[in-house]
């Protein structure tokens, strides 16, 4: 059930609301706007439970929610959430551009064998380039491993992993299943965002053909932004494949209207090849993150 508070209401009577239905055993999320405050309701509402809330002073509208979801619904946050810590800004005014580190493992781990094509070729050696261990022009590191490294040289490493573990930083992301629809892609945040324990940001990974190939779900991401006020961030090389279509990927997802983008890249020597597919050059990677941000620019105006 979403409460909507008259516009100037005093915070006496807006306590007076939330204390009743904390009472009636509701779990109660505020939300103030410029003008107005937004009550989120938790529970099992009856008619009975609403029309009792449109009597209390100060109450402008009550709206039962039938959706389900609705601590990551729009209803409930109508403007946007901002995830933001070391790691950057995610849901800010500019794309947020992660980077997946791909390079040669430490030396006790050269062993290892090398990443499938899902999977991160694990932390970069201590010896990175400058240029990677001043993290410029990005915002943060990825890694998909459950393991999460604190930093990349001078950029907060977060885990796109499922479960991650022994993560610094509490934020979690929600991969969209290729055949999972907008509904179902929330529902798996709105269970998230329940147990209150981290930030929860959307992922998309792209829809998926019969062959295997992968695509950029653009209607999925429109479809998302519509229902949730939570932040997107799409899975570059995961879609892309191949390094080669990585920028048109990036540049179309942000358009499309996603609040950040993650792109593979490469951060050992000059020259070696990169044993994992959709994996940019890092030059290629700084050069791409400016058109990313120019395109943004231009269609947000």
């Amino acid at each position: 059930m979403i409460v909507v508070m008259e516009a100037g209401v005093t915070e006496n009577a807006i306590e007076s609301v939330i204390a009743f239905l904390v009472s009636a055993g509701f779990d109660v999320h505020r939300s103030s706007g410029a003008t107005r405050t937004t009550l989120g309701v938790v529970g099992d509402v009856t008619e009975n439970d609403a029309a009792v809330v449109r009597e209390l002073d100060g109450v402008a509208q009550v709206v039962r929610v039938t959706e389900p979801f609705r601590l990551a619904s729009r209803r409930f946050r109508q403007r946007g959430s901002v995830v933001e810590g070391p790691w950057g800004i995610i849901g800010g005014e500019r794309p947020w551009i992660a980077i997946e580190p791909i390079g040669p493992a430490p030396r006790h781990e050269r062993s290892r064998p090398v990443a499938s094509d899902n999977e991160s070729a694990g932390p970069p050696s201590a010896e990175l380039p400058y240029a990677v261990a001043a993290g410029r022009p990005f915002d943060a590191a990825i890694t998909r491993s459950h393991l999460t490294p604190e930093a990349v040289g001078a950029l907060a490493c977060l885990s796109m992993h499922p479960q991650p573990s022994a993560q610094r930083y509490p934020v979690r992301f929600i991969a969209r299943p290729p055949s999972a629809g907008a509904n179902a892609w929330i529902g798996a945040a709105e269970r998230e965002l329940e147990r209150g324990e981290c930030q929860v940001v959307l992922l998309e990974c792209g829809g998926e053909y019969p062959s295997g190939a992968r695509t950029l779900e653009v209607a999925a991401i429109a479809r998302a932004k519509q229902r949730t006020h939570l932040p997107i961030v799409v899975d570059v090389p995961t879609i892309a494949e191949r390094a080669r279509y990585s920028a048109p990927v990036a540049c179309a997802a942000v358009a499309a209207g996603a609040d950040g983008i993650v792109l593979r890249v490469w951060v050992g020597r000059a020259g070696e090849v990169a044993r994992v597919p959709a994996t940019l050059a890092w030059e290629d990677a700084v050069e791409l993150a400016e058109r990313v941000r120019a395109t943004a620019a231009a269609v947000r105006g």
